[in-house]
């Protein structure tokens, strides 16, 4: 009998330090299980917070990027604007001084109209009388001779003599105004002094000296 109450005892014993445990670790679980949430709660607060900072530095940015796009267009308009400006006012000058170089050129035109002398009537080309060639200058036989006799008598000194001391060893011949001079003479300075003295003459042009020097 005391047996069967000492293992009646020492069952319900192990029944109450069963629950016991049970109590004891339920009430573990539930702490770890609250700490997890309090974790998993931090942790999105802080992803949140961080996503949230990461969109405002995005959205920053995002808006200084319009920001240099909008005073991009702006400066690009206000060039345009200028360059449209300056051709407009290049087109300008250019049709000013267009219609400027018109009025002269028609003035100048004008000008040479009423200064242009009226055109000259040219006679048909076979009514033109062509004058006939002019032939060319001929000397007779009678001129040469008297030439021949001018240039002997400037050698003689102005005598007519053919015996004369100056031309007594000289031949004088002339054709056409080109006078030859044949013979001897004593000294180099007489051959010259004579064909100075036939150049000299009028109606002379040349002379061909042909003189030889001999000293007697």
């Amino acid at each position: 009998m005391k047996k069967a109450l000492v293992l009646i005892a020492a069952v319900i014993l192990a029944v109450g330090c069963d629950r016991q445990r049970q109590a004891s670790n339920n009430d573990s679980t539930t702490s770890e299980k609250s700490a997890i949430r309090k974790s998993v709660r931090e942790a999105k607060s802080e992803v949140d917070k961080e996503a949230r900072a990461q969109k405002e530095i995005l959205d920053a940015e995002a808006k200084a990027a319009q920001a240099r796009l909008d005073a991009e267009e702006a400066r690009a308009k206000a060039a345009a604007t200028d360059a449209q400006a300056k051709v407009d006012a290049a087109s300008q000058n250019i049709r000013e001084a267009a219609g400027t170089a018109s009025a002269q050129a028609q003035s100048e035109v004008g000008a040479a109209k009423s200064t242009t002398p009226p055109p000259t009537t040219v006679p048909p080309a076979e009514s033109v009388t062509t004058p006939a060639p002019t032939p060319p200058a001929t000397t007779s036989a009678t001129d040469d001779q008297k030439l021949a006799d001018q240039v002997r008598t400037a050698i003689n000194g102005g005598t007519t003599d053919a015996t004369a001391d100056a031309g007594k060893n000289i031949q004088v011949s002339a054709s056409g105004g080109t006078v030859t001079l044949k013979g001897t003479v004593k000294t180099q300075e007489e051959k010259t002094r004579i064909e100075t003295a036939a150049k000299a003459v009028s109606g002379v042009t040349k002379v061909e000296n042909q003189l030889e020097v001999k000293a007697e």
